[in-house]
């Protein structure tokens, strides 16, 4: 739990790298949009957040990377040698 109060207060820089809306076609006829959001943080590689078009803002934006920082974050890293 504290290690969660201590993210709660940590903040990222981020660099958003690019927005790009792709279509697809889930049923015959039903066009969705979805913006890609590719960003990098220090210490990590970039990396995407999708968002449906019409629900996005800049706030959920934010929302979705932070997210997506901390669970990247609580990752471990395998290492091996071979």
């Amino acid at each position: 739990m504290a290690n969660n109060m201590e993210n709660a207060k940590k903040e990222y820089n981020v660099t958003v790298l690019s927005r790009d809306d792709i279509a697809t076609f889930p049923k015959l006829g039903q066009k969705v949009v979805t913006r890609l959001i590719t960003y990098v943080a220090a210490g990590l590689p970039p990396y995407t957040v999708r968002i449906p078009k019409d629900k996005w803002t800049t706030e959920l934006e934010k929302i979705q990377i932070r997210a997506s920082i901390e669970a990247r974050l609580a990752k471990k890293p395998e290492a091996y040698r071979v």
